[in-house]
């Protein structure tokens, strides 16, 4: 296989802003195929909102057919636990032997990546592509992807949840929002 790209996150829910991130990298990256990764749970975090099996099922449902080059991949939901992006880019070489990986993160997370496992034998494998973050400068010697900054965050979009600030709502695809609060109209 020639060059990849993996887009890991919680996806805690999807929302539209994921949705552009993808659809830039198909558009601006020359790669045979982009792997989305939805995590079992963030290392560093400590719960999730909806179920990782939901976060699956919804990243399957929102880009089944929608390009031949995505493939939302379940390695990590699989191991049900929280697994280090190094290990998901090893099983990704592994089974797909690509001659490149990017790594798309969000700009939010720059400021972390030495804390993430064995960080330097990740930075050897791949090459980050970082994504614009309202709020978030880039620094450093990275690529960024040629996008407009992201101006919501799934933890936005929870606040708004517990709140019903509709006006943030509108950033999560429909089908996802509909089941959202058909659900939230249950629990109460």
């Amino acid at each position: 296989m020639g060059d990849i790209a993996v887009f890991g996150g919680s996806f805690d829910p999807p929302h539209l802003g994921h949705l552009e991130i993808i659809r830039v990298a198909l558009e601006k990256l020359a790669i045979d195929k982009l792997f989305v990764v939805p995590c079992f749970l963030n290392p560093f975090k400590t719960i999730s909102l909806f179920s990782p099996m939901q976060r699956l099922d919804w990243l399957n449902n929102l880009l089944m057919g929608k390009d031949s080059r995505l493939k939302v991949l379940d390695f990590e939901i699989r191991q049900n636990k929280s697994i280090p992006t190094l290990k998901t880019i090893k099983f990704i070489e592994k089974l797909y032997k690509p001659n490149k990986i990017y790594l798309l993160l969000g700009a939010d997370n720059i400021e972390n990546l030495p804390k993430w496992y064995q960080y330097e034998n990740l930075k050897a494998k791949v090459e980050f592509v970082i994504i614009p973050r309202k709020g978030y400068e880039i620094v450093g010697d990275f690529r960024v992807l040629p996008m407009r900054e992201i101006a919501i965050s799934s933890t936005q979009i929870k606040l708004a949840l517990q709140k019903d600030d509709l006006e943030v709502l509108e950033f999560i695809p429909q089908a996802i929002l509909e089941e959202i609060l058909k659900r939230k109209e249950i629990a109460r």
